[in-house]
C-alpha cells in the first residue's frame, strides 16, 4: 500500500508540475512593469531566459497552449492586446500560427523603424490616399490635401466623386501658384510641366480643384490628357495567315498606332480574372504615394484555393512592394491590402477602377471587385483589356514591376514572390504583362513582346493553350508586318 501510495503521489506531483508549467506565459521570472506595447506590423524577438515562449489561443494563463516558441524566434506583432492575470498579452503571428503572448518575454527588433513608419501612416491624423477635404461636386472651386500619385490620379479620384475636373491650381517649389487648365492649348500647362517634370504631385499637396458637375462616371472626359500614340500602323505583307487559336475572344494590337492586327470578337465582354490587376495596378500607381506604408488587415490564409501572396493580418509593406505582390504571383491578398488603403472600402476602388476604363474611353468593361474572383457583372473585352495594358506600359511603375521575373518585399518582414507568366521567361523579347484563372473565366493571358523596338499586344481569354497560342500569334504579327 505504502508503495502504491508513492506512486500516486509521484503521478500528482508530476500532473502538478505539468500544470504549472503550462499555467506559466514563459520562464520563472515575475513581469516588469507594464511599459508601451509593441506597435502592430512590427517585428519582435522571444526572449525568455533561455526558456521557450507559451502561445495561447486566448490571453489567460489557463487557456489552451498552441505551442511553445523557441528562444530568439522572431514574430509579428499583430493590432490587439489584452490585460489579464497579471500579465499584458499581444496577439503574435509566427509562420502558420497566431496567438496570445506574454509580451514581457518580447523584445523589439530592428524593424522599428518600419513598423513606426507603418503606425504612423495609419494613425488618424495621418495624410491619408486620394482627395481629402470638400469636392465641389456640383461645380466651383474647393481646397483639398492630396495624398500623393500623378495628375491623372488627382483627375480618377475627383471624377469618382463626381468632379469633372477644369482646372487644379497648386504652389510650386518656389511658393508661386501654378495650374493645370484641362482642355487649353499645350502651351498653356508648360509651367506646370516644368513645375512636375516627373509627373507626380507629392503627399500632402494642398490643391485648388475647379470642377463642373458630371452626371455619372461614363459621362466624364479624361481632363489629363492621355499619351500620343501617332504612329501610322503596320502594314500586313504577309504571306502567311493569322494562326487558328482555342480562345473564346482575343486580339493582337500594335503599340504605336493602336491598330488590331488580329481579332477574335475583340469586343465581347467575358470574365477576365486576375488581367483585372491590370486596372488595379494603375489606380494604386496614379492614386497613391509608392513609398507609403500600408498596414495589412488581410488574411490570406482564409483565402483558401486563392492565389496569395502570403499577407497576415499586421503586416506591414509599401505600396510599392504590394504592386509586385498583386501582379507577379497574382495576389489576391495584396489587392484587397491596396484597395482598402488606397479608398477605404473595395466599393470605392472600383469605383475609381470604373472611372479608370471610361477615361480611357473603353466601353466594353465593368468592374466589381479588385481582385477579379469576380461576378457575372464583372467583365472585360479583350480590346479593353490590350489597351490598358498600353496604357499601364507608359508608366514606368508598372513598366517595371510586370517585366519582373522575381522580388523580395522588405517590410515588417522579408516576402519572396515569383512572376508566374511563364511567357516572360519562354519567349524572347517579353516583356509583360499577366496571367489570370477563374472557373467561370477559364485561362487568361494579356502579353507584350518587343521587337525592332516595336511593342505589340495580345490577349487571350477563355484559352486552355494560352501560351502556345500567345507564341503562335506573337510570331505571325512580327514576321507578317511591316511599320513605317
Amino acid at each position: 500500500m505504502s508503495h502504491l501510495r508513492f506512486r500516486m503521489a509521484a503521478c500528482a506531483a508530476v500532473a502538478l508540475l505539468a500544470v504549472l508549467l503550462l499555467a506559466h506565459p514563459g520562464p520563472a521570472a515575475a513581469a516588469p512593469p507594464l511599459a508601451d506595447p509593441l506597435p502592430p506590423g512590427s517585428s519582435a524577438v522571444v526572449r525568455a531566459d533561455g526558456d521557450c515562449l507559451r502561445v495561447r489561443d486566448q490571453p489567460a494563463l489557463t487557456a489552451k497552449q498552441l505551442s511553445c516558441v523557441p528562444e530568439g524566434t522572431v514574430v509579428a506583432v499583430l493590432p490587439s492586446t489584452q490585460l489579464a492575470d497579471g500579465f499584458r498579452w499581444q496577439l503574435v503571428n509566427v509562420g502558420t500560427l497566431t496567438g496570445w503572448a506574454a509580451d514581457t518575454y518580447l523584445k523589439p527588433t530592428t524593424a522599428t523603424a518600419t513598423s513606426a513608419a507603418c503606425v504612423a501612416a495609419s494613425a488618424p491624423s495621418a495624410i491619408k490616399p486620394g482627395l481629402s477635404g470638400f469636392i465641389p461636386t456640383k461645380g466651383g472651386a474647393g481646397l483639398l490635401v492630396w495624398g500623393g500619385g500623378t495628375l491623372a490620379g488627382v483627375d480618377n479620384a475627383a471624377t469618382s466623386k463626381g468632379c469633372k475636373l477644369s482646372a487644379v491650381w497648386t504652389n510650386r517649389a518656389d511658393g508661386e501658384l501654378v495650374a493645370f487648365i484641362a482642355g487649353a492649348p499645350d502651351f498653356v500647362n508648360t509651367p506646370w510641366r516644368a513645375a512636375f517634370p516627373d509627373g507626380r504631385l507629392s503627399s500632402g499637396r494642398v490643391l485648388m480643384l475647379v470642377c463642373d458637375p458630371v452626371d455619372s462616371v461614363r459621362a466624364a472626359v479624361a481632363a489629363v490628357p492621355l499619351p500620343a500614340f501617332n504612329a501610322a500602323p503596320p502594314k500586313f505583307v504577309g504571306p502567311a495567315a493569322a494562326p487558328a487559336i482555342t480562345a473564346k475572344a482575343a486580339v493582337v494590337i500594335d503599340e504605336a498606332s493602336g491598330a488590331i492586327l488580329y481579332g477574335k470578337d475583340p469586343h465581347v465582354a467575358l470574365p477576365p480574372a486576375s488581367l483585372t490587376k491590370i486596372a488595379t495596378a494603375i489606380v494604386a500607381i496614379e492614386g497613391t504615394e509608392l513609398t507609403s506604408w500600408v498596414a495589412s488587415n488581410v488574411d490570406s490564409r482564409t483565402m483558401i484555393g486563392s492565389s496569395v501572396v502570403g499577407l497576415v493580418p499586421g503586416d506591414c509593406f509599401k505600396v510599392s512592394d504590394l504592386l509586385y505582390g498583386l501582379m507577379l504571383p497574382s495576389g489576391n491578398d495584396a489587392a484587397l491590402a491596396i484597395a482598402r488603403y488606397q479608398a477605404g472600402t473595395d466599393d470605392a476602388f472600383v469605383q475609381q477602377m470604373n472611372t479608370l476604363v471610361a477615361r480611357l474611353g473603353l466601353k466594353d468593361s465593368h468592374f466589381t471587385d479588385p481582385d477579379g474572383l469576380g461576378s457575372p457583372q464583372h467583365v472585360m473585352s479583350a480590346y479593353d483589356i490590350a489597351m490598358l495594358a498600353r496604357y499601364g506600359m507608359t508608366l514606368s511603375s508598372f513598366k517595371n514591376v510586370v517585366n519582373t521575373p522575381a522580388w523580395t518585399a522588405s517590410g515588417g518582414r522579408p516576402l519572396s514572390m515569383l512572376n508566374v507568366n511563364q511567357f516572360l521567361k519562354s519567349y524572347p523579347g517579353a516583356d509583360g504583362i499577366k496571367t489570370g484563372f477563374t472557373d467561370e473565366a477559364g485561362s487568361t493571358l494579356a502579353v507584350s513582346a518587343t521587337r525592332n523596338g516595336h511593342r505589340v499586344y495580345a490577349v487571350f481569354l477563355n484559352d486552355d493553350n494560352r501560351y502556345t497560342d500567345a507564341k503562335a500569334m506573337m510570331d505571325w504579327a512580327f514576321a507578317n508586318h511591316t511599320w513605317p
